[in-house]
């Protein structure tokens, strides 16, 4: 009788324990917050205060250079893929589902436009005459001048994929694609013309950036970064001392930086004897993919990848950038 008093004992209390509320306070913190762990960050734009982050099925937005966030979440979950910020403040998102997502308030409200293309789009820019140009599959460009509504799809008939595509000024541009690919336009890109020397061993460029017109840097597997200083026409080889993917690069006045997989950070860093040191910074430790770089006001940078990593970095006036922690305001 003992026994079986003690087991109906023991199971009342099982499922007394079973029916008991479930501690959710951790979950609704989470959701609370715009920037969560789950996120998968792959795209960053700014210009001035405003800064525009894009992942997995969200849209991320600050006005005050990172200090807090507005957080997006579009019906659908679009897998937006880059980001653009114009000179006349319109944010452009482009999904792997081939719409251009166009807010002229600051991510307040969103438009939808179709792409009106059956290719991959790869990369979004947007030149200084606010003129939007998509980089895609099977040399296409794509170029919108009425902020994303309409779109002039341009190929070049190659079988290759273009992953970058930038105007220096409203007539001189400059795309780069798979095998190593370059081409150049000098009229707004009504014709484009390919570099007879293309970047070596039919590279495959998953990241670029320019400084300006001459100066620039592309990035790709295993961790390889080539420099060109005069457009293109050449490039140069740069050892990074890391086999990860490079996803990223960002090259402004406070330095160049490369961002990839496994939590890769690498500073660009030139030596007293003239030589190019890459190294690995210890600004940001983490162990998943960063892929978003972007300049911040204040000699402050931004870079973003997966598990919702999003960190700002400043120069602390050593030459180092040390981080600093994201208010985590609505």
């Amino acid at each position: 009788m003992g026994f079986r008093v003690a087991w109906v004992l023991l199971c009342w209390g099982m499922l007394a324990a079973c029916e008991a509320p479930l501690v959710l306070d951790g979950v609704a913190e989470e959701s609370a917050n715009p920037i969560r762990r789950t996120d998968r960050i792959q795209s960053a734009a700014s210009l001035g205060e405003e800064v525009v982050v894009v992942g997995v099925g969200f849209l991320l937005n600050s006005s005050d250079a990172g200090l807090t966030w507005r957080r997006t979440v579009p019906n659908g979950l679009p897998t937006f893929i880059g980001v653009a910020l114009c000179p006349d403040k319109t944010q452009v998102a482009v999904s792997a589902e081939k719409q251009a997502w166009v807010s002229t308030d600051s991510g307040q409200s969103w438009q939808i436009h179709n792409l009106g293309t059956e290719e991959s789009p790869q990369y979004i820019s947007c030149g200084p005459d606010n003129r939007l140009w998509i980089a895609a599959s099977f040399s296409t460009l794509l170029s919108s001048a009425d902020q994303g509504k309409t779109w002039q799809q341009t190929s070049l008939d190659e079988d290759l994929i273009f992953t970058y595509v930038n105007f220096f000024d409203p007539l001189n541009g400059l795309a780069i694609g798979e095998f190593g690919s370059v081409y150049k336009t000098q009229d707004g890109g009504e014709n484009w013309l390919v570099n007879e020397q293309a970047i070596a061993d039919e590279f495959y460029p998953m990241a670029v950036s320019f400084l300006d017109s001459q100066t620039g840097w592309v990035g790709g597997s295993s961790g390889v970064i080539f420099h060109t200083s005069d457009g293109g026409v050449s490039w140069v080889k740069e050892e990074t001392g890391s086999e990860a993917p490079i996803f990223g690069l960002l090259a402004d006045g406070l330095g160049v930086y490369a961002v990839g997989g496994f939590g890769t950070f690498l500073e660009r860093r030139s030596t007293s004897d003239g030589s190019v040191k890459w190294l690995r910074s210890s600004a940001v430790s983490t162990r998943f993919y960063l892929r978003a770089l972007a300049p911040l006001s204040g000699n402050k940078i931004l870079l973003g990848g997966g598990a919702g990593t999003l960190q700002s970095l400043i120069n602390n006036g050593s030459g180092q950038l040390v981080a600093i922690k994201p208010d985590q305001g609505a």
